[in-house]
């Protein structure tokens, strides 16, 4: 994956930019780079595993940081089913067209951020017994970790707005999701990896751009509310959709 000096520096700081939003959310920020480095000039398995590697370096501290908020229950079926079903989705990847992948991508998060920004749900699972979360977790960890390695984009956009419409507490659900996105990342980029999809070139940067916009994200997350967190989730699905959409039209 070569890049021009130019197009490097772009990416190092939109990196950094949205990875302040991910420490917020707890969100890795794959879905945003996906895109942009196919706009860039990059092959969609070069762009996953780059956008992958971003991940691992936003989620790395968001999971040091909210380690205490992390609810076992829930987050050890949801990231051990998403950590095993992520290179699942990513060697099936290499079967669909890359437009077909952008338009699913695009879809669900669409979907995702409307759920989140209209719907009300009500704490319809927080009186379930203890199979009743593993089981949740399991399903949807299993759901998001194959959608997000066939996509290339570790699967907490998809994780926490459903969590969320489920009725979980959005700084549990944060937390929670940070811990899946961390290790199903780690999975589906190993996959690419070891098919020859990385560019060493740019792991130092992009993983101290994204440490650091993660770190300020982090912070930043400690003074918002939980309504404030739905909403920088919601909008920022919107705006990974819409362009996503637009790259999947162009192709």
């Amino acid at each position: 994956m070569d890049l021009s000096l130019s197009k490097q520096l772009a990416l190092v700081l939109v990196t950094f930019f949205f990875s302040v939003v991910g420490g917020i959310t707890g969100i890795g920020i794959a879905t945003i780079i996906v895109p942009l480095l196919i706009f860039l000039g990059a092959s969609l398995p070069f762009a996953k595993s780059t956008a992958l590697w971003i991940n691992i370096s936003v989620m790395s501290l968001s999971v040091y940081k909210r380690r205490r908020n992390i609810r076992l229950s829930l987050a050890l079926p949801l990231v051990v089913s998403a950590f095993l079903f992520a290179p699942l989705g990513a060697k099936f990847s290499f079967y669909l067209p890359e437009k077909v992948q952008l338009l699913l991508l695009a879809s669900f998060v669409f979907i995702s951020a409307l759920g989140v920004l209209f719907l009300k749900p009500k704490a319809r699972v927080s009186g379930v017994t203890k199979s009743g979360f593993i089981k949740v977790g399991i399903l949807l960890g299993a759901f998001a970790g194959f959608i997000g390695g066939m996509l290339g984009i570790g699967g907490g956009i998809i994780a926490n707005p459903l969590l969320i419409i489920l009725g979980f507490d959005p700084f549990v659900v944060t937390s929670v999701s940070s811990a899946m996105v961390l290790l199903s990342s780690l999975s589906g980029w190993i996959t690419y990896w070891a098919l020859g999809y990385f560019s060493y070139s740019l792991a130092l940067p992009l993983f101290v751009s994204a440490f650091a916009g993660s770190y300020i994200g982090n912070l930043l997350s400690q003074r918002i509310s939980k309504d404030a967190v739905k909403k920088v989730v919601g909008y920022f699905a919107l705006l990974v959709a819409i362009v996503t959409y637009l790259k999947a039209f162009t192709l």
